[in-house]
């Protein structure tokens, strides 16, 4: 792997956020930046010329979200490794959407030293991509769950500082904010955001699956209707950024195997798909561990048809 990152000098074309929203269209969240993945699988098939991102992007995927829990500002190797990663899906034809899980800011929101943490991270992060196409993305916080979901006042305080920080290094680039409540699209209005034309905002239900092997067509449609009203009454653009056809044992180990019956899970699927699509709003789904198995790169026989849903329908 080597160690210098690579430097865009050609021109790089501005992307507003309603433009960039119709380019996600539809994607996959992804893990290839766990800790115990990145050298073990990512950099050892990337070792021996196989480009990983190249087999989402040939799926039909048109994004990753990246989930990164690593300390990048303390840890030069995972900076290098995201922005290898980065470069990688780019070349790929992947929009790539960098997010931080956070787990400090999400378990302990009222430490100033864990806020100071997480400024920082995003800080090193935009400093070392400021040079990307503006196809890469930050989004800021994976979801607020955790004690963060109960304080809302400490989210826009700390999205306003993060915002303000990375306009200064990078002022075009999107930035995207998740709601309170464990991202709930309900608890869109309690976000206090300038619209600068590069704000988005992400949003999720359903994340772990059908709980329970159930689901609630009403919930739904009413979260997807709640996103839009909030959308057009702000001028921000929203996404979907995790949902998950299937609900999966705890851990879910190798190979994992859907808890519900396939009829459901293809109901539920095409259900997510048909009012997602007829509301013109992107989606990703959760994750490439329960449809890729990137020990051997294999898909999942038992997700295939899954999979043709969420990718054909949505075109």
């Amino acid at each position: 792997m080597s160690n210098n990152r690579e430097r865009y000098s050609e021109p790089i074309e501005v992307i507003p956020a309603v433009d960039y929203q119709r380019m996600l269209r539809v994607g996959i969240n992804v893990d290839w930046m766990k800790y115990s993945w990145v050298n073990y699988y990512y950099f050892h098939w990337r070792s021996l010329g196989i480009c990983v991102p190249c087999y989402f992007r040939e799926a039909g995927f048109t994004n990753v979200r990246i989930r990164v829990s690593s300390d990048v500002t303390t840890n030069r190797t995972a900076l290098v490794q995201l922005g290898v990663i980065v470069n990688d899906t780019l070349k790929a034809g992947l929009l790539p959407v960098v997010t931080y899980t956070a787990r400090g800011l999400r378990d302990n929101p009222e430490s100033i030293q864990v806020q100071k943490r997480f400024l920082n991270w995003w800080l090193t992060v935009a400093e070392y991509l400021r040079n990307y196409p503006y196809t890469l993305s930050y989004d800021l916080l994976i979801e607020s769950s955790g004690k963060i979901k109960d304080h809302p006042e400490i989210l826009n305080k700390i999205y306003h500082e993060v915002i303000t920080e990375i306009r200064s290094i990078d002022p075009y680039r999107i930035i995207i904010v998740t709601p309170p409540g464990r991202s709930s699209p309900f608890r869109l209005d309690e976000l206090n955001i300038t619209n600068d034309e590069y704000i988005m905002a992400e949003w999720h239900i359903y994340a772990g699956g059908p709980k329970g092997c159930s689901y609630n067509t009403t919930y739904i449609e009413e979260s997807i209707q709640t996103a839009l009203t909030w959308s057009r009454e702000t001028g921000i653009p929203t996404w979907m950024g995790a949902w998950r056809p299937n609900d999966y044992p705890k851990p879910s180990g190798k190979n994992p195997r859907p808890l519900c019956p396939l009829s459901l899970e293809e109901n539920f699927t095409r259900t997510m798909v048909s009012y997602l699509t007829e509301a013109n709003i992107p989606y990703d789904i959760n994750s490439d561990t329960k449809f890729f198995n990137i020990e051997n790169l294999t898909w999942y026989g038992s997700q295939e048809g899954i999979l043709k849903i969420i990718i054909n329908d949505k075109g």
